[in-house]
């Protein structure tokens, strides 16, 4: 049983919210797996319907005129178990049923007075009888006439992968153990170096595994990276049939394909950013861009893209160029096992040290920083004059640059990040972090170094 942050997040939306929730995320993250464990233990009945499990209901449910018609076709299919306050009432997988009212509205046949699932039980939400569940994949594609943003009778809660404290929780690392580098990090002090070095150890093992259950699962039950590499091969491949089966036009479905396809091999050049020329053809370059491509891969969960800013002020959106960016993989896991042939995996258990880590260290701090609530913000800063910062945010109203070292501090406790300094003295910066292989070591007034593992402490304010 894997320990999910999500866990804590449920008890508190069925104690103190009176609303419906929306869970969304990408394929294989464990959306049903902890919605199936809340609900065991926090309702007398449940009522579930999947989709994909069931998709002979997908009709019944996709053209619904009323909550009366809604209530009396669920009524038909698990009546028993509608008891008022205590049941909970959970849609899975509801892609496929936005899907088919999509389909239905192109060929014309879409009951006009037809509402969607998400519209249809909001007075039925506002009655109080039942708690509703939703949870699907690539809603962020497929739900088309809803917007996907919190309503009064609606949350949303998007799932990641396990970021690495939730990794750490699989591990059955103690709470007192975390406690203790959390209070480290915020006092700036630093850990002892026994335990600093068994939590580099820690990191290095997730980058390897990475976040997603069925990963984990597998390698704590069987401690087999083979058995590992299954796992997330199946998962790239899910990925890859959702491309061809979620994209309708032939040409833009190849091109969303190569572009997953190309990620790993373009995070392991020097300046992982993703040079579209080295995967699809250059006269289509020329005449045309691939926003929209991008944008689906990062809809879908898949990837997270990662923009050059011109100039590091806020808001950082006003200066981002949407050409020149990189893609992230949203898993270190698949990074990894994508990059196996480079022999990433048996230089990561070695440990070697003159080895550079840049490409999956960089992919868990945008990971972290996306779990953390910096969807959609997160920045990068290159030019040929003052060279690279690997992340800017905004935190707390301020540009917060962050530097990210696959090794430990090259002299005197300090990292060499020209760039970095270039900036801080040019713009001003408040605060800025270095994440690597060494100590905490406040470097100076604005520079603070910090285990890379502890880029999971730094939550939004």
């Amino acid at each position: 049983m894997l320990k999910r942050k999500v866990d804590e997040y449920l008890i508190n939306w069925k104690k103190e919210r009176r609303t419906a929730l929306l869970v969304t995320g990408a394929r294989q993250v464990g959306k049903t797996f902890s919605i199936h464990h809340f609900a065991k233990k926090n309702f007398e009945h449940v009522i579930e319907i999947s989709f994909a499990e069931r998709p002979d209901l997908i009709d019944a449910f996709s053209q619904i005129r009323s909550a009366p018609q809604f209530l009396l076709r669920l009524s038909s299919i698990d009546g028993a178990n509608m008891v008022e306050g205590k049941t909970l009432i959970f849609f899975d997988e509801i892609q496929l049923l936005y899907q088919r009212r999509d389909e239905l509205r192109k060929r014309g046949l879409l009951d006009p007075q037809s509402a969607d699932l998400l519209t249809i039980i909001k007075p039925l939400t506002e009655k109080g009888q039942y708690r509703y569940i939703l949870s699907g994949s690539l809603l962020g594609i497929t739900i088309k006439d809803v917007a996907l943003y919190p309503a009064g009778y609606l949350d949303t809660l998007r799932m990641y992968p396990l970021d690495f404290e939730e990794y750490l929780y699989a591990k059955n690392v103690g709470q007192k153990s975390l406690d203790y580098l959390k209070d480290c990090y915020e006092k700036r002090t630093e850990v002892d170096e026994t335990i600093n070095q068994m939590f580099l150890a820690y990191f290095r093992e997730y980058v390897l595994i990475g976040g997603m259950p069925r990963a984990v699962s597998e390698f704590l039950a069987t401690n087999n990276l083979y058995n590992v590499s299954l796992s997330q091969e199946a998962i790239s491949e899910a990925y890859e049939k959702d491309i061809l089966t979620y994209i309708e036009d032939e040409d833009k479905k190849m091109r969303v394909r190569e572009i997953y396809r190309a990620l790993p091999s373009e995070l392991n050049n020097k300046n992982k950013r993703f040079v579209s020329s080295h995967v699809l053809n250059a006269s289509y370059l020329k005449r045309n861009s691939l926003d929209d491509e991008y944008l689906w891969l990062k809809a879908s969960g898949i990837a997270i893209p990662v923009y050059n800013v011109d100039e590091p002020v806020v808001p950082l959106k006003l200066s981002s160029d949407r050409k020149t960016l990189k893609l992230f993989m949203n898993d270190v896991g698949l990074l990894t096992y994508s990059l196996v042939d480079t022999g990433i995996r048996e230089k990561l258990l070695d440990n070697e040290k003159e080895i550079n880590y840049g490409a999956p260290y960089e992919n868990v701090v945008a990971q972290e920083l996306l779990s953390k609530g910096y969807d959609d913000k997160l920045y990068y800063y290159n030019s040929k004059k003052n060279g690279e910062v690997n992340f800017l945010i905004e935190y707390d109203g301020e540009v917060f640059p962050i530097e990210v070292k696959s090794g430990k501090p090259e002299q005197m406790g300090a990292y060499n990040h020209a760039a970095l300094n270039k900036l801080i003295k040019m713009y001003s910066f408040p605060e800025a972090h270095v994440y690597g292989g060494g100590n905490i070591h406040k470097e100076n007034d604005v520079v603070t170094s910090f285990p890379i593992y502890m880029i999971a402490f730094l939550h939004k304010k």
